[in-house]
């Protein structure tokens, strides 16, 4: 028990926030576009944020340098994993509520294994992984309520869902190709964001304000750029470094309760009974097909484990 509470404390503080600032995200959206466009809400949190990682730089007096070779892969993940979402969330949000964009976003692991299969064959999933992924797909089609069609905006849905997609590409992305760049956990985000801002800024100073200029969505803009993106990434980097890849990715299922709570109480914003228990299969699917991945791993650690003294037996007997 003691054993455990010194690496407990070193993440649980920085996980909470994490999922208290991801959740508080959806609320920050939909106030910053009273007077913000969705071009304009999306490039406003990625320059705040870049702006609160070059300064951590700054501090760390980090150099920051990328190789030609990953300017490509870099490209893209910017592209999918920051500008393409963050204005498909925010174009969603002028469709349907914040309680429904928090429950999909849920389905970004769902994603992410599937693309990571495509992009990783050694990590192909197995039946338990599959099975996790029919269950989480089938949980969005109760999550939109697919029966009724007027029940929710279609094309508000497939937005979140698109939104989702990407992040799942660009995790995967991120995986195959930049993981051994030898760039610092605060560089690696905010060359992603610098890409970011660069794509979206043409639409960005082209589009015209969609209302006054108000303190609210102001403040929110600001909050969801400084918490939401910049200090976000630090924090995610932090708990992997010390909790690992499980328990981070386990910040998903917390995440939905803050946006959910939000939405309702803050936004008054209403609920159908197919929304929570949607997300609920969904979140479900997901732990099934983390579980999977990560039993597989322990299987692979133990062969791993095993093989030199296989080969030891072998050669004695040789």
């Amino acid at each position: 028990m003691t054993s455990l509470a010194p690496s407990t404390r070193g993440w649980i503080g920085p996980y909470l926030l994490l999922a208290v600032l991801w959740g508080c995200s959806f609320l920050f959206i939909a106030t910053a576009l009273q007077t913000f466009a969705p071009t304009q809400v999306a490039f406003g949190r990625i320059v705040i944020g870049f702006a609160l990682l070059a300064g951590i730089l700054l501090i760390r007096r980090e150099r920051v340098r990328v190789e030609r070779r990953r300017i490509g892969d870099f490209v893209i993940v910017g592209a999918v994993m920051t500008a393409i979402p963050f204005v498909l969330f925010a174009l969603a949000e002028q469709r349907v509520t914040s309680v429904l964009a928090g429950l999909v976003n849920a389905t970004t692991p769902l994603f992410t294994a599937v693309f990571v299969a495509l992009l990783l064959p050694r990590e192909r999933p197995d039946r338990v992984q599959v099975g996790g992924l029919l269950l989480g797909f089938g949980g969005i089609a109760v999550l939109l309520g697919v029966w009724n069609s007027g029940a929710i905006d279609l094309v508000g849905g497939l937005m979140l869902l698109g939104a989702t997609f990407c992040y799942g590409l660009g995790n995967a992305w991120s995986r195959r190709r930049l993981t051994s760049t030898g760039l610092s956990n605060v560089a690696l985000p905010a060359i992603q964001l610098a890409v970011g801002a660069l794509v979206i800024l043409p639409f960005a100073v082209s589009t015209p304000l969609v209302g006054p200029v108000a303190p609210a969505p102001a403040l929110a803009l600001l909050a969801l750029g400084l918490g939401g993106t910049g200090l976000a990434y630090v924090l995610f980097w932090r708990v992997l470094a010390v909790a690992g890849a499980t328990v981070t990715a386990s910040v998903t299922y917390v995440i939905p309760l803050v946006s959910t709570t939000l939405g309702v109480l803050v936004l008054h914003e209403g609920l159908h009974w197919y929304e929570p228990v949607g997300g609920a299969i969904v979140l479900a699917g997901v732990g099934l097909t983390q579980w999977g991945a990560a039993r597989r791993r322990s299987a692979d650690a133990a062969r791993a484990a095993d093989q030199p003294e296989t080969e030891r037996a072998e050669a004695e007997i040789s």
